[in-house]
């Protein structure tokens, strides 16, 4: 018995959606117009954009951007399209720098099925430089990009891997945003995804968190993406059924796979569930960063010293923060695990009054920092873990549809013993719950509570329950969070305020734009 067998493909009506994911998949990206896509979807696609070119940006004012653009810059010498800083390279190049540019803080934006915007922005934005496309065709490959590789990484999302490291997703983007710009046919792009996963990444967590390396995770699998494309119309076939076969990418990459969610093109909209970070970091570690932030304005400011931290999160934040425990190494810790981890953002927000990525770069090394650092305590808080279950993103649209097998597999993920202390939560997912057929009001609620309490015996507490610029707050919201990340992030990099406050608004309008180059939308070249 096939897997298609066991999990019929269906969309949100209910019938099943006749053929191979990646043959539909192609044939609905292929035919996808600018009028297509609703308003609502178009304002988020435009605010992810937004964000994931500023969360570029800002690093360029971290140490790692330089070492970035150095490798970026000497493995390339081609033209045609830009990297951020203004750099010329080939249109691959230049997906590929600036993606890592994206990546390197962890700055990045998110939509359900995971991290698509490395993939889903830069390449239709450097491949629509190459060939003068317009700012309408660049929407039309991102969200096309972002619907595609969304739904793969929802089917698998129950397996080995989440966020971050989902990183085939970008293969898959990359794929389908390039041959929407060049206006590839669908047979070509089916083959090109069908070879796009022929060898999925498989990422090694030493190196994702313990090292620098991370900052290609997106970059190398977009480079398979674009390759595959060139593969397919030299008329190599890839294989458009490996999705559902037997031995495929499903039962490869997923413990209990989602059929449904491979269906709902034209109608379930993943882009419309955007979460923009305020804050570089894990977006598990967002919520306490707000929250210290905000008791830091009840305290009275150099005339307190703190005797103790005391953070409360969610199962997601005590997890990502236990992952990266083993390569936190005071001042010699690299940005990956900072990233994940909760006591020296705490600590930072806290001394500094601010988070941005100047704390996760020149404060790294203070020892002040550090010594707070060593007294931030983390704690579950079970009311929060319930809260972002409850939420359809990150994973909570998927865990409705597993069933009972969601209690063994919170036991295989978070012990035992913490599966039995929160059955009652895992209870609400023994009955398989529809799939939304509409995302619009899809939720992101991933809170937190800090108390800090001063060495004088005063404690000030602050609680966030849903962070700014998550799912499910309102859209404008999350357009004005990725608006100023952008913004920032130039005044950062050199540009006067009043001149990037502008150029945010160019970017935000980019399906205005008759041709499109992301030098000129930055304006970096010229201030660098």
């Amino acid at each position: 018995m096939s897997l298609t067998d066991r999990l019929p493909l269906v969309g949100g009506d209910g019938e099943p959606e006749v053929g191979p994911f990646l043959d539909r998949a192609a044939a609905w990206a292929t035919d996808l117009t600018y009028d297509d896509i609703p308003p609502s979807v178009r304002r988020a696609a435009k605010a992810q954009l937004t964000s994931t070119v500023g969360a570029a940006v800002w690093t360029l004012d971290h140490p790692l951007g330089g070492s970035i653009l150095e490798a970026a810059t000497a493995r390339d010498d081609g033209d045609g399209a830009t990297l951020v800083d203004g750099e010329t390279l080939s249109p691959t190049g230049a997906a590929r720098g600036n993606a890592a540019l994206s990546m390197a803080l962890d700055f990045d934006d998110t939509v359900l099925g995971g991290h698509t915007g490395h993939s889903s922005v830069f390449v239709p934005l450097a491949y629509a430089e190459a060939t003068d496309a317009s700012g309408r065709r660049v929407l039309v490959a991102h969200v096309a990009a972002n619907e595609v590789a969304a739904r793969l990484a929802s089917a698998a999302a129950i397996g080995p891997f989440r966020g971050q490291q989902t990183a085939y997703v970008h293969a898959v983007a990359a794929a389908v945003g390039r041959a929407v710009v060049e206006d590839d046919e669908a047979g070509t792009l089916a083959h090109a995804l069908g070879t796009a996963l022929l060898q999925p990444p498989w990422p090694l967590e030493p190196p994702f968190l313990g090292a620098d390396a991370k900052v290609w995770s997106a970059s190398e699998p977009i480079g398979t993406g674009l390759a595959a494309v060139d593969s397919a119309r030299a008329g190599l076939t890839g294989a458009p059924n490996l999705t559902e076969a037997e031995g495929g990418f499903l039962e490869a990459f997923s413990e209990y796979p989602l059929g449904e969610f491979l269906g709902g093109f034209g109608e379930r909209w993943h882009t419309r569930t955007l979460t923009v970070k305020s804050v570089p970091g894990c977006a598990y570690v967002t919520a306490p960063i707000e929250a210290a932030l905000e008791a830091r304005g009840r305290l009275d400011r150099g005339r307190t010293t703190v005797g103790r931290v005391d953070v409360y999160g969610s199962l997601f934040t005590t997890e990502v923060d236990e992952r990266a425990a083993p390569y936190v190494d005071g001042p010699d810790s690299p940005v990956a695990a900072l990233s994940f981890t909760v006591p020296f953002n705490v600590a930072v927000a806290l001394i500094d009054g601010e988070h941005t990525p100047r704390q996760v770069g020149e404060r790294r090394t203070d020892e002040d920092v550090w010594r707070l650092a060593d007294r931030v305590f983390l704690h579950h808080d079970a009311d929060f873990t319930a809260s972002a279950l409850d939420s359809e993103v990150p994973v909570g649209a998927m865990l409705r549809r597993v069933g009972v097998p969601v209690v063994g597999y919170a036991a295989k993920t978070v012990g035992p013993l913490a599966a039995l202390q929160h059955l009652p939560t895992l209870a609400g997912f023994v009955r398989k719950r529809p799939l939304l057929t509409d995302l619009s009001d899809a939720d992101k609620r991933m809170g937190a509570r800090v108390e800090v309490t001063t060495t004088g015996g005063r404690t000030v507490e602050a609680t966030v329950e849903h962070p700014s610029g998550f799912a499910g707050k309102p859209l404008s919201e999350v357009r004005a969070v990725a608006r100023k990340k952008y913004w920032s992030g130039l005044v950062a990099a050199g540009l006067r305020e009043s001149t990037a406050r502008h150029r945010a608004g160019e970017l935000l309008a980019l399906d205005d734009a008759e041709r499109v180059s992301l030098a000129a939308l930055t304006g970096l070249g010229e201030a660098r």
